[in-house]
């Protein structure tokens, strides 16, 4: 059994010490991209993956291969052309300042590229096909093609996972509305967010409560199983909830501290589809998926690196040694 990713790999470069980009003169540099984050962290709680883009053919390109390598996802049917890796610049928040993204990924390798990037791949039955809405709105070939894939994907018995993962910055609003709607239709396992219903989707009022909105989009769509992450601002606190099929879990409520916001939603898919093929009962899915997001927050990289036992032994209060 194999997790696939399709999607971009791209570079982050974030100011030191929380310096604003304006006045940035050195960069931390990491890799990273949606689907590749939640790969890798599957790959550290010891699944297969695999991951399925397009690289540079030059020395920025090796970055992001050595990265893969060394998380042990496979990179054998990754796809190289001449152009360049998307970029983009994280001004992190600090206090009330809030943090800025700066996206340069325009004519990347990715997002040029239209040839099938599947072609040739061996999908079997039990495999999982991961991919977001980011996907989507940067290449338009994938995104004109994606209906038949899942159709053939279905058809071979591979589980379909999406994060719908909306980004206004990269599409139209109305394309992307519409593009995701012929999607949800062959998604068996959907990641969203409550404004994905009520402000993208439309299927939903801001009044209605996380339950109504997953129960609303599960019956309009067909979809088996939905999962989503619920950050409190205010309270500083995460809690997971899960829709299988016609029964509702509401997981518990974890405080979280935050050193790094990217990638605490691709671990909690990361979380959500480890516990699936690890026959977790289902409150448990929901608790470990949420663990793993509480702990993205406290890294610097892109994807979450922990082990399986780390998550299962999540500090319960914080600061706390283990000896």
């Amino acid at each position: 059994m194999t997790i696939y990713g399709l999607g971009e790999v791209m570079l982050r470069y974030t100011p030191y010490n929380y310096t604003q980009l304006k006045d940035a003169n050195s960069f931390d540099v990491q890799v990273g991209g949606a689907e590749l984050n939640t790969l890798i962290t599957l790959s550290h709680f010891g699944q297969r993956t695999d991951m399925l883009t397009v690289l540079p053919r030059h020395a920025i390109g090796t970055i992001a291969l050595q990265k893969m390598t060394q998380a042990n996802v496979a990179t054998h049917n990754i796809k190289y052309t001449d152009g360049r890796l998307g970029t983009y610049y994280l001004e992190e928040s600090f206090g009330f300042r809030s943090g800025k993204i700066i996206y340069d990924r325009s004519h990347s390798t990715f997002s040029e590229y239209r040839e099938q990037i599947l072609e040739g791949i061996q999908f079997e039955s039990g495999d999982y096909f991961v991919f977001t809405g980011i996907t989507l709105a940067v290449n338009p070939m994938v995104r004109e093609q994606i209906v038949n894939i899942l159709t053939q994907l279905k058809q071979r018995g591979v589980k379909i996972v999406f994060d719908i993962n909306y980004r206004s910055n990269l599409w139209n609003k109305d394309i992307a509305k519409t593009t995701i709607e012929s999607v949800l239709p062959h998604v068996d396992i959907l990641l969203f967010g409550k404004m994905d219903a009520t402000h993208l989707l439309n299927t939903n009022n801001e009044i209605d409560e996380m339950e109504t909105c997953a129960r609303t989009l599960q019956q309009k769509y067909n979809i088996p199983m939905l999962a989503s992450s619920n950050r409190d601002i205010e309270s500083s606190t995460l809690q997971g909830i899960m829709l299988n099929k016609g029964d509702y879990i509401i997981g518990q409520s974890y405080p979280y501290t935050v050193l790094n916001r990217i990638g605490a939603g691709d671990a909690f898919m990361a979380g959500i589809i480890h516990g699936l093929i690890s026959n977790y009962e289902y409150e448990k899915i929901i608790d470990f998926a949420t663990k793993c997001s509480v702990l993205q927050h406290t890294t610097r990289e892109d994807a979450l690196t922990c082990s399986e036992e780390d998550i299962l032994g999540l500090s319960t209060h914080i600061g706390e040694l283990k000896r």
